[in-house]
């Protein structure tokens, strides 16, 4: 059997990578590397998340739609001051749930793609 050691990367469907990387570095704070180009045309950049990476993709690279593909989840320290922020920013949120083990929440990035913000309650 394969063991599977961790997650390399996530991958978001994007008609304009710059702008979706730009949303992302000014809502969640994540810096993306300098994106690959052809012609001028920003096609793919990613940006290190912990162990992993979050990649944003040309919607012909990836051969789907944005908002058509799963979710991606980020950890934060503090949910419910992550979503004040969001919403400060003007970006709606859904309700947070709030489970045994988590809370969790989502918002709708400018490509339409869902993001969910997840803040872990148990201890390690």
């Amino acid at each position: 059997m394969i063991e599977v050691a961790e997650i390399a990367f996530t991958a978001y469907p994007a008609r304009d990578v710059a702008a979706l990387a730009r949303f992302y570095s000014e809502t969640l704070g994540i810096a993306f590397d300098e994106p690959y180009s052809e012609n001028g045309v920003a096609l793919y950049c990613e940006a290190r998340v912990g162990s992993g990476y979050f990649s944003l993709m040309t919607t012909e690279w990836m051969g789907v739609a944005p908002g058509s593909c799963a979710s991606i989840a980020f950890e934060v320290a503090d949910i419910e001051a992550a979503f004040a922020a969001l919403r400060e920013r003007g970006i709606a949120t859904e309700e947070i749930h709030v489970t045994p083990v988590c809370k969790l929440g989502s918002f709708t990035d400018i490509e339409g793609n869902k993001v969910t913000l997840h803040e872990s309650t148990v201890t390690p």
